[in-house]
């Protein structure tokens, strides 16, 4: 019967090769500035996925740090944020539901968008998703960074999410300058409308 546990370098390797396929795919990088922000995405699932099932190196820190050795023994205690608070296995599995939750929806919402410019060919997509967010690929990317570091916090993860978040938000502000140029006062009235990665409380509301 298969049980969840570390050193399980296959489960590892599945797991990066089919999110580094979602990464460049769906953030669809081209020129060098890109692929530098799709490698760090890339290293972000490395290192979430080479310590949730391969080498816990930042559960042997927690547990060293608190005395606990059941961080770096118990694979269920990679939901550390529960046992942490003190919150028990029910915690941990409320953590896990909604960290999945968070992975689902925003793998949901990239692909989706993803989708929406593909069919676009070039022209300015306006509906669906693009009707109350401008960017919902990185939307999407945002909530699975959040529910991986809900589900399974890691030391480089953590430290590498606010990098990715600054360096999408750079990305994001580039592609909007290229809209406008090529799409002119027609770009700068859907701007005006929509949000840049969560929608608009507010008609006119910058952002």
């Amino acid at each position: 019967m298969f049980s969840v546990d570390y050193h399980q370098w296959p489960l590892v390797s599945i797991y990066i090769v089919i999110l580094g396929v979602f990464i460049y795919g769906i953030l669809r990088p081209r020129r060098r500035v890109e692929w530098r922000a799709a490698g760090v995405a890339q290293a972000f699932v490395v290192a979430l996925y080479a310590e949730m099932y391969g080498l816990p190196l930042t559960m042997y820190l927690v547990a060293w740090l608190t005395g606990r050795t059941e961080f770096a023994q118990d694979h269920f205690f990679g939901h550390a944020w529960s046992y942490l608070f003190g919150w028990g296995e029910t915690g941990a599995i409320v953590i896990d539901i909604t960290g999945q939750i968070l992975i689902v929806t925003g793998a949901t919402l990239a692909l989706a968008g993803w989708r929406q410019i593909h069919r676009g060919q070039g022209a300015m997509v306006t509906s669906g998703l693009y009707r109350f967010v401008r960017h919902p690929q990185y939307t999407g990317f945002f909530l699975f960074l959040i529910g991986s570091i809900v589900n399974w916090p890691t030391l480089p993860t953590l430290l590498m999410l606010p990098l990715l978040g600054w360096t999408y938000y750079r990305l994001a502000r580039r592609e909007e300058t290229e809209a406008e140029s090529a799409f002119g006062q027609a770009y700068r009235a859907y701007r005006a409308r929509s949000g840049m990665f969560l929608p608009r409380l507010r008609r006119g509301a910058t952002g």
